[in-house]
């Protein structure tokens, strides 16, 4: 679990000597191959997809839009709504989802069991679940 926290940690600061900036991720991962993906989105509106193929392979990153301010205002309406903050950061299981917030230079990270994500997450989970769709 720890691998993915720095996984996550690793995508919203960015590359190596940018200033950290605000983003929010929502990854699933873990069970036999220890990989897994998700999405991210910056407060700049920069949509990245995040994909590990399997435990200890290196993580990959694919920008798949920009400009998507108004969706990570939303989602981090949602997250304020949920108390998202003050959440209990739950426990990894074999098979492990979670969203992780960077705001103001400090990150939380909030993760359950696949399927079993807290009532007050489902929407912003959702949301952040759309973002790395492909556009129609």
């Amino acid at each position: 679990m720890r691998v993915l926290a720095v996984l996550l940690a690793a995508v919203l600061l960015g590359a190596a000597g940018e200033a950290p900036g605000d983003g929010i991720a929502r990854y699933c991962g873990g069970g036999v191959t220890g990989g897994g993906g998700g999405v991210s989105v910056t407060a700049a509106g920069t949509v990245t997809r995040l994909r590990r193929p399997r435990a200890g392979a290196p993580p990959e990153e694919q920008v798949i839009r920009h400009g998507e301010t108004a969706a990570y205002a939303r989602i981090a309406a949602l997250l304020d709504a949920a108390r998202f903050e003050s959440m209990a950061r739950g426990e990894p299981s074999n098979m492990t989802c979670s969203i992780t917030r960077r705001r103001d230079g400090r990150s939380r990270q909030v993760m359950w069991g696949i399927g079993r994500a807290p009532p007050a997450l489902a929407e912003a989970f959702s949301a952040l679940d759309a973002l790395g769709r492909p556009e129609p």
